[in-house]
């Protein structure tokens, strides 16, 4: 007859037994091509994972794709000593990211596939070539444009400047994610000459702080000329307190309200037409329209369409608002 403890010692090895069983065993799901997985090579690019189905574990190979491209510029960009004075920062390494993450990988195809269970394992393969040869194009094409805006620069005004340099800046930051993408794939690429064109283009942009300036039109309405005035503000625009310069832009704002009432809520409808001069001569302008609603007030309503063009400038930018950049 066993002892009490006999028959403990027992069902404790049958446990841990089982438990073994059962790690082995789900070890053994894995294929073995998904525990060692293909390697970047000169014709491909590869990624893995698993899901509930091939939707599902496809795009999540492609995600380990774009993960295993950045983990490659990554490396690629710290080991580059940068000359300018931004140096590699997280920043960047954001920027890259969520590039790499809008990627819509072209010319893959599911190289491999094994259903063990629930899950479905997935390795897509995507051809080098078609790739290095898209964000090429790209590059290529942002290029062209920055080729074409510089040529603007001569014999514009201050205010002009500014706007093409702001569109040649963000092409430029275009071309640099692009260029880091092509350097972390093993291409050749010139990050520093690349960098040194944004530092040229930020240094002209810099230049031109002091030399623009803006002035609001005495008739102005107060709400609308202090919400734009803040937007300025925070863009570092210069505000002149007195009329004149050669450097100066007036702008003028003309707005008209309609009020009324939409079961029981009063809503004001603001119409706001911006006109930008410069030596006498519209150089841009631009026509907003916003609404308030408010269940107090119809003076509340205002206050709310005012609202909504603070909010219609914090997510175009204060120069799109006003007319000076399209």
């Amino acid at each position: 007859m066993h002892s009490k403890n006999s028959i403990s010692r027992l069902i404790l090895a049958t446990i841990f037994f089982v438990a073994s069983c059962s790690s082995s065993s789900q070890k053994a799901v894995e294929p073995s091509w998904y525990l060692s997985p293909k390697q970047n090579n000169s014709e491909n690019f590869y990624g893995i994972s698993a899901g509930a189905n091939l939707e599902e574990g496809t795009k999540a190979a492609l995600a380990d794709a774009a993960a295993r491209l950045m983990v490659s510029i990554s490396s690629e960009s710290t080991s580059l000593i940068e000359e300018d004075s931004r140096g590699t920062n997280e920043e960047m390494r954001q920027q890259v990211k969520q590039n790499i993450e809008r990627i819509d990988f072209t010319n893959f195809r599911i190289s491999r596939s094994e259903k063990v269970g629930p899950e479905l394992f997935i390795e897509v393969e995507i051809k080098r070539d078609p790739f290095i040869r898209d964000q090429k194009e790209k590059t290529e094409f942002s290029e062209k444009q920055v080729s074409d805006l510089e040529k603007n620069l001569t014999g514009a005004n201050p205010i002009q400047k500014r706007v093409f340099l702001l569109k040649i800046l963000d092409l430029e930051k275009q071309i640099e994610l692009s260029s880091r993408i092509l350097a972390g794939a093993g291409e050749s690429v010139n990050l520093k000459e690349k960098l040194s064109r944004i530092a040229f283009f930020q240094n002209q942009f810099n230049q031109l702080a002091d030399k623009i300036e803006f002035y609001f039109a005495i008739n102005s309405s107060k709400e609308i000329t202090q919400a734009i005035r803040t937007a300025l503000n925070k863009e570092k625009i210069k505000i002149s307190n007195s009329r004149g310069g050669a450097n100066q832009i007036e702008i003028a704002i003309q707005s008209s309200a309609k009020s009324g009432k939409i079961y029981g809520s009063h809503m004001t409808k603001l119409q706001i037409d911006f006109e930008n001069i410069s030596s006498g001569k519209i150089v841009a302008s631009n026509r907003v329209e916003v609404t308030g609603s408010s269940s107090i007030s119809e003076k509340e309503s205002y206050a709310a369409a005012i609202k909504s063009l603070e909010d219609e400038i914090s997510n175009k930018g204060i120069l799109k608002v006003i007319g000076i950049i399209n």
